[in-house]
C-alpha cells in the first residue's frame, strides 16, 4: 500500500478514537515520555502542537524547557515556549516567540506521526519537515503514537529518517538501527 493510502486509513481510524479512550491513552503515553525524558536527563525538549486527534505531549512544558516548531518552506525551526500560539500555515498552531534554539542545543525531540513501524519509521503528513530535520540531529529522537498505531512495515524512502525511541501508552522500543 502506498503513503498517501495509508495516511487516509490512519487519519480515519485516528479520529475515531472516543474522546474519553484517547484522554485515557494520552495520560499513559505522556507519563511514560516524562520518565523517559528524565531517565535520559533531558532539560531541553522539542514538542509540537497536536492537531488531528494526536498524541498530546504539551504538559512536558511543566517539567522540561519547551521548544515548539515554526515552518518554514523546507525546514522546522524550534521556538521558546511562551504559552502563546498562533494558527499557523499547515493546521496547527505555533508558537509567538522570537527565541529560537540551535538544533544542537535541544536535548530530545518528541517526533508526531500518524503511525510507526517496528524499525521506528514513521508515516507523517507527508512535507518531510521532521526528516530533514533529524537528518543531522545529534540529540534523542523520541517517536510518540498509541500502540494501536503501529505496524510491521512502512514503505519507505532514502531520505526517511527512523527516531532513536518510540514511545506508546504501552511501552517503550528502541531503535533496531545499529548507528543509532
Amino acid at each position: 500500500m502506498d503513503k498517501k493510502t495509508l495516511r487516509k486509513i490512519f487519519m480515519s481510524e485516528r479520529r475515531s478514537i472516543e474522546p474519553r479512550m484517547h484522554r485515557m491513552l494520552n495520560h499513559m503515553l505522556v507519563e511514560s515520555l516524562r520518565d523517559v525524558l528524565k531517565e535520559y536527563n533531558i532539560r531541553t525538549v522539542g514538542l509540537y502542537y497536536p492537531i488531528n486527534n494526536e498524541v498530546d505531549v504539551r504538559r512536558l512544558a511543566d517539567d522540561f524547557e519547551a521548544y515548539y516548531p515554526k515552518t518554514f518552506e523546507d525546514r522546522i525551526v524550534f521556538y521558546r515556549d511562551t504559552g502563546e500560539f498562533e494558527e499557523a500555515v499547515l493546521g496547527t498552531k505555533e508558537p509567538v516567540s522570537d527565541e529560537t534554539i540551535d538544533k544542537d542545543a535541544l536535548d530530545a525531540v518528541v517526533v508526531p506521526a500518524l503511525v510507526y513501524d517496528y524499525a521506528l519509521y514513521r508515516l507523517g503528513y507527508g512535507g518531510g519537515y521532521y526528516d530533514t530535520f533529524l537528518k543531522d540531529y545529534k540529540g534523542l529522537s523520541v517517536g510518540v503514537c498509541f500502540d494501536k498505531f503501529r505496524i510491521e512495515a512502512l514503505p519507505s524512502r532514502a531520505h526517511d529518517m527512523p527516531v532513536d525511541l518510540l514511545v506508546t501508552d504501552n511501552q517503550v522500543y528502541e531503535s533496531p538501527h545499529e548507528d543509532m
